[in-house]
């Protein structure tokens, strides 16, 4: 198990990768580690002040009940740190808290230039949150029921061209790159689900391997011949006998040992590899746009991509059916006569 200044040292690494120079890492690691020497490191715990209806207690068992629900680790993560920094802000307890404190909170969000997205997840959580006061009686009214979501402007994005992932594909030089990126492009699975695959999860007999996807709920997703064959090669290459699909191996002298490829690293790879070869935003979840769009704009039938992403409404897989102008014109072209 990792101590804190390791996983520091870790989360420093994949920063560097892709910003510096590979053998400057070491480098910089050694003067961080010099500088450190004498310093305990210590995780940060955000403690909320506890009031009269116990605020800290209260957002346990709120996230309790959504960890009940199914909701991801990361989502009840995400949940918590919304909350208790809230609260730590309007220094109020849960039965002071009114409609203007959150106006007020989401307005300073705003000064501070986060996005509507993000404001948007606020306002969510913060909902969520207070309805369930109501549902379990704590309170008599929803303060957040009155505000409205924060209109964003719909930005298109964009999935990569075949162009562009043939040279993604020339780019990664071995074969865990290789087999990363085909992974994410086959599957259109979420990093997350990526990286908490075993290799006992593969089943390459049925080109397939089963993820376990938001709301704890299990899926299959289907491996390319190509993929298939990457995958293949990068597992028979190991040495190791990890069970994990991806591992990294991390770059400190003092830790030679093989560990679970991280989101966090995979992202910092593909970063690393965008800027090899000159695309911009290569991140894992376009991998997952890409293999979405490309499957609709050949004919695979909606509901389906729907199934192979995992996503509960097929309102959400619709975001990837949004045609692009050159689409519109080439198909004006033929059928406008």
């Amino acid at each position: 198990m990792a101590n804190d200044k390791e996983r520091i040292y870790e989360r420093i690494k994949e920063n560097l990768y892709g910003m510096v120079d590979r053998k400057a890492i070491p480098v910089i690691l050694d003067i961080i580690s010099m500088s450190m020497q004498g310093y305990r490191v210590e995780r940060d715990t955000t403690e909320v002040v506890l009031y009269e209806y116990g605020i800290e207690k209260t957002i346990y068992k709120f996230v309790v009940s959504k960890a009940v629900e199914g909701l991801s680790e990361g989502s009840l993560e995400t949940y918590k740190r919304i909350l208790v920094t809230f609260f730590q802000s309007v220094q109020k307890d849960i039965k002071q808290v009114t409609t203007d404190d959150i106006r007020i909170y989401l307005a300073c969000k705003k000064m501070q230039k986060k996005s509507g997205n993000y404001m948007n997840l606020i306002r969510r959580t913060l909902s969520s949150f207070f309805k369930w006061c109501c549902d379990n009686e704590i309170l008599t009214n929803n303060p957040v029921r009155k505000i409205n979501s924060i209109r964003v402007e719909k930005k298109v994005r964009k999935a990569f061209s075949e162009d562009e992932m043939e040279l993604l594909r020339i780019s990664a030089k071995t074969l865990r790159d290789k087999s990363v990126i085909e992974f994410l492009y086959s599957t259109g699975c979420r990093v997350s689900e990526m990286c908490s695959l075993n290799i006992s999860d593969i089943d390459f007999g049925q080109a397939k391997a089963t993820v376990l996807g938001k709301g704890k709920k299990y899926r299959d997703v289907y491996l390319s011949p190509r993929c298939k064959i990457m995958l293949s090669e990068y597992i028979g290459s190991r040495t190791d006998n990890l069970e994990a699909l991806f591992v990294s191996k991390p770059i400190f002298a003092e830790n030679e040992k093989l560990n679970r490829f991280t989101k966090s690293g995979v992202e910092a790879m593909l970063r690393s590899l965008g800027k090899k070869c000159g695309i911009d935003n290569v991140h894992p979840h376009r991998f997952r746009r890409t293999a979405a769009t490309l499957a609709l704009k050949r004919g695979m039938p909606i509901e389906q991509v729907q199934k192979m992403l995992g996503h509960e409404s097929i309102a959400t897989t619709t975001i990837y059916a949004q045609s692009n102008m050159d689409d519109v014109q080439a198909s004006h072209n033929k059928f406008i006569i």
